[in-house]
């Protein structure tokens, strides 16, 4: 049986599991919408969130929500290659990593969306039109406009002001550059196979690196290489078996993103 999501391109956490079900050979069906709409006859989460997961079915299916333990739940009711190291200190840096990307990162995506006019300009439609691609323009161009205003009145809730912005860029500026030299060395944040940290990463980056015009720009500049990551890592089901980092050589891979989790995330949290 297939698992059924609902989710949007707009989601960076709808592109990491939709990208991880891929890379796992995971039978999946994708449902492009909004959270506000669920599918007719499709049980409602607790708290409307995308991607929602739907599993099981008739009766006993249910709606949940929130990728990290989704993807635990994955690996034990769909037995495969894992993206999630066994071995105790990489299993805590991969889950360290991971959060860091789904809650640090996504300030990085949620700010430059909406802080200049010119990718708030950008992404307000394409939100409208990736739940639907027929809805008329004056309506498509109406819903996104308060879509954007709404979405702009809220960047104090994730941190994203004045104040804040100099730290969020250069925190984006600097953590590019990082993971261009660490997927030089491995292709992987871990090795030379994807964890769920690497997932987590690319789903922000969807948005940073491809859909937001000043993120995305700076990518370019800065770092083709991760840009083109993004491409591979968008399917990866026929990527050949890869090897976990030996404890080694963690340090010269992971200082220096670990020495930038600490700068900005243990801060925050």
């Amino acid at each position: 049986m297939a698992v059924e999501l609902l989710g949007a391109p707009g989601s960076p956490y709808t592109r990491k599991m939709l990208a991880l079900l891929r890379y796992r050979g995971i039978d999946h069906r994708m449902i492009w919408g909004s959270h506000m709409q669920p599918p007719a006859g499709y049980p409602v989460p607790k708290v409307k969130l995308l991607p929602t997961f739907y599993l099981g079915e008739g009766d006993a299916r249910e709606a949940v929500v929130d990728s990290t333990p989704i993807i635990r739940r994955l690996e034990a009711e769909h037995p495969g290659r894992s993206v999630l190291p066994e071995d105790e200190l990489l299993g805590f840096l991969d889950l360290l990593i991971e959060d860091f990307a789904d809650e640090w990162m996504t300030k990085m995506m949620f700010h430059y969306r909406w802080h200049f006019a010119a990718d708030a300009a950008n992404a307000g439609p394409l939100l409208i039109f990736w739940q639907s691609p027929t809805y008329p323009d004056d309506q498509a161009q109406q819903m996104a406009d308060g879509f954007a205003r709404r979405q702009i009145d809220r960047l104090y809730v994730v941190g994203s002001n004045d104040i804040t912005a100099p730290i969020i860029e250069a925190s984006y500026a600097r953590l590019i550059g990082i993971l261009d030299r660490a997927i030089a060395r491995t292709g992987f944040v871990l090795g030379t196979r994807p964890s769920a940290a690497d997932f987590a990463i690319y789903g922000q980056l969807t948005q940073l690196g491809i859909v937001d015009p000043t993120p995305a720009a700076i990518m370019a500049r800065s770092t083709p290489r991760l840009r083109a990551w993004l491409d591979r890592v968008e399917d990866l089901s026929g990527l050949p078996d890869g090897a976990w980092l030996d404890h080694d050589a963690l340090g010269d891979q992971l200082g220096e993103l670990l020495t930038e989790i600490g700068r900005v995330y243990a801060p925050f949290l």
